[in-house]
C-alpha cells in the first residue's frame, strides 16, 4: 500500500485519556443463547453522524476542542468554538435520510451488525429525547432519525446496534475545559480552576458539584433507557466513556435480557481497540476493533493521516484492500471488525462508500465463508498467513502484497485438497520434513485478499 493508506496515526490515545476510559476493562461475555452471534459475526458497520457534518471539516464534538494534538496540521480550518458548534443544529436539515439505502449496501457487503452514533459528546440526540438540552426535539420539529435506521436493520437482517455517549458537553458547558486536557477526565471533577470556556475564552471554570454529577448520570441513564424501550429489539448497545457504571448495564439487561454491551462504561461482553489493530490475539473471549474506513487529508509528522469519525467534505476512503485485510486479521483472531463511514449532512453516504462497499461486496460473492461465521484459527498459528475456521475447512488469508507462498507447520495435518476460495481451481499441495506449504501462481492472485481453502480429514 501506499504511504497515504498504511496504517493512520490516530487520536485515539489522546481522546481516551479525556474521556477516561480504560480499554483495559474486564469483559465478561453473555451467556444468553440470543446474543451468542456476536463472536461469529465477523463486520459491523460504525455509522458516526450528527451536527457536525454541516460543517464539511469537522470532526464530531472534538472538533469544538481547541488544541487537540492529532489533528493540529489541520488547525484552524478544522475547529470551531462550542458555541459556534452547536449553532450547526439549525442547519442540520437531513431531507436525503434514506437509511434503507446505507444498510442494503451494506447486506451485500456482508455486514452482520450496524452500530448508529445516536448521541455522540456534544449531547445532540437523534431522537427526541426527554433527557437532552439539544437534538431533533429542539431543531427538528420531533424527528425522530434513530427509528428508520432500526426499521432498515430489521428489514435488511442486520443485528441493530446503538451508540450512545454517557458524557453531553452540552449539558456540561458551564463546568468544562473546551481546551485539550489528555490528563483530566469528563467523569468527575475535571480538578481544573481555569479553562476555555464555549467561546474558547479562558476563565474561571464552574464548580462541578455532586448534584451536578448526580443529574449527568440521571440523563444518561434516562437517554439509554428511552432507546431501549421505544424501538423494540436491540441487538447491541455501545457506550463510550462516562466511568464505570454496572447499574446501567444491568437496567439494560433487565428490559434486553439478550443485549451485547460494549465494555467502555462498564463490565460488558467484550473488549476492544480504536483505530489500530492488537499486536497479537487478544486475550479477551470477544473482542471488536472499530477503525474508520475513511480519512481526512492531513498529514502527520510522524507519517500517515489523521483518522476521522464522522463525515468531512475532503475525507479520503482507504481502499477496500485495506478493510478485507484488517477484516482478515482480526477474523484470525476471532475478532470482529467495526468499519466506519460517516453519513453526510443531508443525510446519504458520500458516493466514495457505496463504491467501497460495492467492491467489498463483490469480494463477499465469492469469499465470505471464509470470514463470516468463522472460527478463529488455532493458538499459535501454525501457518504464515492467517487462518480462518470452519468445521473441517480452514481458510488461508494470502495479504494484498504478500508472496503466494503458504507454508504450515506439522502442527497441523495435511490437507486432503486445496483450492482458490474464488475461482475453484485446484492447488498441490507439498509435503516436506516441516509440515507442507501450497504455491498460488501469481497470474491466480488480484489486489484483494486471496484465500486459500483446505479439506481436513473429519
Amino acid at each position: 500500500m501506499t504511504k497515504e493508506h498504511e496504517e493512520s496515526v490516530g487520536n485515539a490515545e489522546g481522546q481516551h485519556a479525556v474521556l477516561g476510559l480504560s480499554l483495559e476493562n474486564v469483559a465478561i461475555p453473555s451467556r444468553h443463547p440470543e446474543a451468542q452471534w456476536f463472536p461469529k459475526a465477523g463486520l459491523g458497520l460504525f455509522l458516526t453522524w450528527g451536527i457536525a457534518s454541516v460543517h464539511g471539516n469537522l470532526e464530531l464534538s472534538w472538533g469544538m476542542i481547541a488544541n487537540t494534538t492529532w489533528d493540529a496540521a489541520g488547525a484552524p480550518g478544522n475547529k470551531t468554538t462550542p458555541e459556534e458548534y452547536w449553532k450547526l443544529a439549525g442547519r442540520f436539515d437531513p431531507q436525503s435520510y434514506d437509511p434503507d439505502k446505507w444498510i442494503r449496501a451494506a447486506k451485500a457487503a456482508g455486514f452482520q451488525y450496524a452500530v448508529l452514533v445516536a448521541m455522540h459528546h456534544d449531547g445532540y440526540t437523534l431522537w427526541p429525547s426527554e433527557y437532552s438540552e439539544i437534538g431533533t426535539h429542539t431543531h427538528l420539529g420531533g424527528r425522530d432519525l434513530v427509528r428508520p435506521y432500526v426499521e432498515a436493520c430489521r428489514k435488511h437482517g442486520l443485528k441493530v446496534g446503538l451508540y450512545v455517549s454517557p458524557p453531553d458537553w452540552h449539558a456540561e458547558r458551564e463546568y468544562r475545559d473546551f481546551g485539550f486536557c489528555p490528563e483530566s477526565s469528563m467523569n468527575g471533577d475535571l480538578n481544573a480552576e481555569f479553562g476555555l470556556n464555549a467561546r474558547h475564552e479562558r476563565v474561571r471554570l464552574g464548580k462541578r458539584t455532586p448534584e451536578l454529577a448526580a443529574g449527568l448520570r440521571e440523563n444518561w441513564h434516562g437517554r439509554t433507557m428511552e432507546l431501549l424501550t421505544r424501538y423494540g429489539r436491540i441487538d447491541l448497545l455501545w457506550f463510550d466513556g462516562g466511568g464505570f457504571d454496572n447499574e446501567l448495564r444491568d437496567k439494560a439487561r433487565a428490559v434486553q435480557p439478550h443485549i451485547v454491551i460494549n465494555n467502555r462504561a462498564c463490565i460488558g461482553d467484550y473488549n476492544d481497540t480504536e483505530c489500530k489493530l492488537p499486536k497479537e490475539r487478544p486475550k479477551s473471549e470477544w473482542f471488536e476493533a472499530c477503525h474508520c474506513w475513511q480519512a481526512c487529508d492531513i498529514p502527520m509528522a510522524t507519517g500517515g493521516f489523521v483518522d476521522v469519525w464522522g463525515y468531512l467534505a475532503t475525507e479520503k476512503f482507504k481502499p477496500a484492500a485495506w478493510m478485507l485485510e484488517h477484516l482478515c486479521k482480526l477474523r484470525a483472531w476471532g475478532g470482529n471488525l467495526l468499519s466506519n463511514i460517516g453519513p453526510g449532512p443531508d443525510g446519504d453516504l458520500p458516493a466514495s462508500a457505496y463504491e467501497r462497499l460495492a467492491e467489498v461486496a463483490a469480494w463477499m460473492a465469492h469469499s465470505k465463508e471464509a470470514v463470516i461465521g468463522t472460527d478463529g484459527g488455532p493458538e499459535p498459528n501454525p501457518a504464515n498467513v492467517p487462518m480462518t475456521a470452519r468445521g473441517h475447512r480452514r481458510y488461508l488469508h494470502l495479504l494484498p502484497g504478500v508472496p503466494g507462498e503458504i507454508t504450515v507447520n506439522a502442527a497441523m495435518p495435511a490437507p486432503i485438497s486445496a483450492r482458490v476460495l474464488r475461482t475453484g481451481a485446484p492447488l498441490a499441495v507439498k509435503l516436506d520434513s516441516s509440515g507442507w506449504s501450497i504455491s498460488v501462481p501469481g497470474e491466480m492472485r488480484t489486489n484483494l485478499v486471496d484465500v486459500v481453502v483446505v479439506e481436513q480429514k473429519i
